[in-house]
């Protein structure tokens, strides 16, 4: 099929899937309001809404859609399964999307499986948001461009909010996934106790990991941070998940047991479900973290926080929340570097010091 970018989206539709399992927590969080909006558009209208979303956001999303406007895309088990497993798996997602029987199929991602599961949705309408990459298999494909637009609306909200809008969703102002999550159910509150962690003391979260290694602040520079709250009377947890993260938190732990033996720090790294670390962040009084994930979860839940940006456009993924501070450096980046190579060796990351973030979190605390 040959892609028509003036091909007119249909306004009539009844059936319309979102296919949308992408596997970074931060994008599901930015587009998350948007797409409960459109839910209630959708349910004002009488049109039946499906949102495919990655399996590990399940029970996350319990309580923030309606059950039977989620299809769970299950990834991890596609990856951890034998061949003909992993073709099951896939194959009976694809097909209840197919039986969906959508008039229009839609990604809002440039990943791979959001483009294949919209070829192959069956869908009457299929329309794509990068022109770019979504060059086949189309009825129309949007021009989405992030980085031409205006910094009052460069941020990545923004361009999820331009294909909602195509299809007939208002304008809004930027926020989060609305989050429905309890405060520290009992069975969490005995699971963390029997980790060590102190509910009473005040606690500070620190995820010191990242997707990319040119976002990670130095791990001697979170171990200062976590020594000076600790003199201050506050308690660091170190989370995370995947490998990345406990080599991150164990190069902290390492730093602690060499210049500051005492401190009582505890590893959670793997230790809870997304929906867990969910609860446990209703409950801590702040967080430091990098430019990733954890910490827009955080922000979409109303923590305070101080998020620490490298070379990252901050205009283009800064928190939606205004109880987070952003600590970039007026350091500019050298014409000869890249993300992956830098010549001054992230000299915008390691030119914050932990007594500048301590300073920026006391304000918030």
């Amino acid at each position: 099929m040959t892609v028509t970018p003036t091909s007119t989206i249909p306004t009539d539709y009844q059936r319309i899937v979102l296919l949308n399992p992408t596997r970074y927590l931060g994008n599901l969080m930015i587009a998350g309001g948007i797409i409960q909006h459109f839910l209630q558009y959708c349910q004002k209208h009488n049109i039946h809404f499906l949102l495919v979303v990655d399996a590990a956001y399940q029970e996350l999303l319990q309580d923030s859609f309606p059950a039977d406007s989620l299809l769970f895309y299950p990834r991890k088990q596609i990856q951890q399964a034998s061949l003909f497993k992993k073709l099951s798996a896939y194959l009976h997602c694809l097909f209840t999307i197919r039986r969906f029987n959508a008039d229009i199929a839609f990604n809002i991602e440039e990943d791979s499986v959001s483009h294949r599961l919209t070829q192959f949705s069956g869908a009457k309408f299929k329309l794509g948001s990068n022109i770019r990459r979504n060059k086949h298999g189309y009825d129309h494909v949007l021009d989405i461009n992030y980085l031409k637009r205006t910094e009052a609306h460069k941020h990545r909200w923004y361009g999820f909010a331009e294909i909602f809008s195509k299809l007939g969703l208002q304008t809004m102002q930027p926020s989060y996934l609305n989050l429905n999550i309890k405060r520290l159910p009992t069975s969490l509150r005995e699971k963390l106790e029997q980790l060590g962690v102190d509910l009473q003391a005040p606690l500070i979260a620190i995820h010191a990991s990242a997707a990319k290694d040119y976002k990670k602040w130095p791990a001697v520079n979170f171990a200062e941070l976590i020594a000076s709250l600790n003199k201050q009377g506050y308690k660091a947890v170190l989370i995370g998940a995947g490998q990345a993260d406990q080599q991150a938190n164990s190069n902290i732990l390492e730093h602690l047991k060499t210049n500051d033996a005492g401190i009582n720090c505890i590893d959670l790294c793997n230790q809870l479900s997304l929906f867990e670390l969910a609860s446990l962040l209703t409950h801590v009084k702040a967080m430091v973290g990098n430019d990733s994930g954890p910490f827009h979860l955080a922000a979409a839940l109303g923590v305070k926080g101080c998020v620490i940006f490298g070379p990252t456009d901050v205009a283009l993924w800064r928190p939606l929340s205004e109880h987070s501070i952003v600590m970039k450096s007026a350091e500019a980046c050298a014409a000869e570097c890249t993300k992956s190579g830098c010549i001054y060796e992230n000299r915008c990351l390691k030119s914050i010091k932990p007594t500048q973030v301590l300073e920026k979190l006391q304000s918030l605390l």
